[in-house]
């Protein structure tokens, strides 16, 4: 099996670029709830329409929805920061898991991410997949949806 781990270097450069990319999203949200914050308020000494209201009201919804999108993206960095990268036997979060040509970090929810000219996903621990393949070696098989896999690839 070529190439079928990672090294500690690597594996921390995966991490990194996780973290860096939730670090952004967070970063850009903050600012979206700032803007929003700053849109919902009218200032009461000056005169103001009905549609100026109306604005103000969407903004601030808008305020409490980012928000929240906020707290979420908070409470991602902090996950991705917590997993433990260390070298892994096993299938289990933060894990770097490899079967049918793809890599998956394990343990979080990630669009595709490049790192050293590798591309990567995340595997939620709730996603029905991480049952299946909790636990596993590399080498081992396991069938998802009745297709049959094998762990090609573990860090």
């Amino acid at each position: 099996m070529p190439n079928a781990t990672l090294d500690g270097a690597a594996k921390a450069r995966v991490k990194d670029a996780l973290l860096a990319r939730a670090q952004a999203e967070l970063a850009a949200s903050r600012e979206s709830v700032q803007t929003e914050g700053d849109a919902a308020v009218l200032d009461q000494d000056d005169s103001f329409s009905v549609d100026d209201q109306s604005q103000s009201d969407q903004a601030g919804d808008l305020h409490a929805l980012l928000g929240g999108a906020a707290e979420r993206q908070e409470a991602e960095v902090a996950r991705i920061s917590a997993l433990d990268f260390s070298p892994a036997d096993a299938v289990r979060p933060g894990a770097i898991v490899g079967f049918g040509g793809s890599r998956y970090v394990v343990g979080v929810v990630t669009d595709p991410l490049e790192v050293d000219e590798v591309t990567y996903e995340g595997i939620s621990a709730d996603a029905p997949i991480y049952a299946a393949i909790e636990g596993r070696a590399l080498g081992d098989d396991f069938t998802f949806r009745g297709q049959s896999e094998t762990i090609d690839f573990l860090a």
